[in-house]
């Protein structure tokens, strides 16, 4: 039996996707690179830019919130395997035949392997996270809720706390959540929410503040930038405070995590009543995945932010409409082709033989998780 969508969270996961175009439009479009400091143009890119970072820990919470109570599946990982292939492979094919691109054969190979290669890193660690999640559980479920509640911190401390606050020290190399300790991490957080975690629907006094906290992460940017013009900038261990994007302008960091689990939780109070918008909703996050494959894919990121061009929108008053518009766009586009996608590959997806195949190798997988003897 099908289940069935939870329209609010998917709407979150909407919202989340729309993050991720909004992230890479400023950064690959090398908009916060260009814009003027003390310009507004400089705080709207780099407010956009900080918000959109909350992006990633957002999905690892509702990975993590479903995956719970989720059974190991081979066909969910064969399917995921395979959209990713479809994308990464088809579009480098589609460049190298009408694109005029150089033709590298270690970047087909890269395109074949697209998971392997880490093509994508996000669906790399996503799919380890993915293969670890029966351990992962079997864990959580071994703990008492305050156990639980106490691995949260520690792991939460390590990977987040310790290298946010130390930031002048690589410390574990969490590599600011490019890594599976903070997907695992966060993972905790989802699970933990599912099990113990009662909504009482009071959707918009939590979004306030997770509005509020959001914007904390740029205001961060802002706030260093003003210290670093006093007396204290000339402490030089200060100066690593802008390292990169700056000590906040990260995955995994205290104010990012802090703005995502308050977002998941304000949309975990949303209700929406099953109907029309709700079915709208389910269908449109359903494409999310392939939205980022598409967008995101090597070729099609040089070239989009290259024709868009939207360093030319800076210094403009009509900067942050012409932005958003932008990012409706390419979302729309991006969202028609995995639709389509999911039209062509239907009855592949509906083959029960497929289907029964990885089932058996289900079960042969839980025979020897479970110590059973082959018959």
């Amino acid at each position: 039996m099908k289940k069935t969508r939870q329209a609010n969270l998917e709407l979150l996961r909407i919202i989340a996707m729309l993050m991720v175009v909004t992230a890479h439009l400023v950064n690959h479009g090398s908009m916060i690179t260009f814009a003027q400091q003390g310009t507004v143009s400089y705080y709207i890119v780099w407010t956009l830019f900080g918000i959109a970072f909350t992006c990633i820990t957002i999905y690892l919470l509702i990975s993590g919130y479903f995956l719970i109570d989720a059974k190991f599946s081979t066909w969910k990982l064969a399917k995921m395997g395979g959209q990713v292939f479809f994308y990464a492979f088809g579009i480098t094919i589609l460049y190298w035949i009408f694109g005029g691109v150089e033709r590298d054969l270690k970047y087909m190979v890269y395109s074949i392997l697209p998971i392997s290669s880490d093509f994508y890193w996000f669906i790399s660690m996503y799919v380890g996270m993915y293969i670890l999640a029966p351990l992962m559980n079997k864990f959580i479920r071994s703990l008492t809720k305050r156990q639980l509640e106490c691995a949260m911190a520690v792991c939460f401390l390590l990977v987040s706390v310790w290298p946010n606050i130390i930031y002048f020290s690589a410390a574990l190399n969490t590599a600011g959540g490019v890594s599976i300790s903070w997907f695992l991490t966060v993972y905790l957080f989802g699970a933990y929410i599912r099990l113990y975690y009662k909504p009482d629907g009071r959707f918009g006094r939590k979004l306030l503040w997770a509005v509020f906290a959001a914007l904390l992460i740029p205001a961060s940017r802002f706030l260093i930038e003003a210290l670093l013009k006093t007396p204290l900038g000339k402490i030089s261990i200060l100066e690593d405070l802008m390292w990169g994007y700056s000590v906040f302008y990260n995955y995994s960091t205290i104010l990012v995590s802090l703005a995502a689990l308050l977002l998941f939780l304000a949309f975990l109070n949303l209700n929406i009543r099953p109907g029309r918008m709700a079915r709208f909703i389910n269908t449109i996050a359903g494409a999310a995945f392939g939205v980022y494959l598409i967008h995101d894919h090597y070729y099609i990121r040089e070239t989009l932010w290259t024709k868009i061009d939207g360093v030319s929108l800076l210094d403009k008053w009509y900067l942050l409409p012409a932005s958003l518009g932008i990012i409706l766009a390419v979302y729309a586009v991006c969202t028609a082709i995995e639709l389509l996608r999911q039209i062509i590959f239907k009855p592949i997806d509906n083959n029960q033989k497929l289907r029964g195949f990885f089932y058996r190798l289900d079960q042969k997988l839980y025979a020897v998780w479970n110590g059973e003897k082959r018959k």
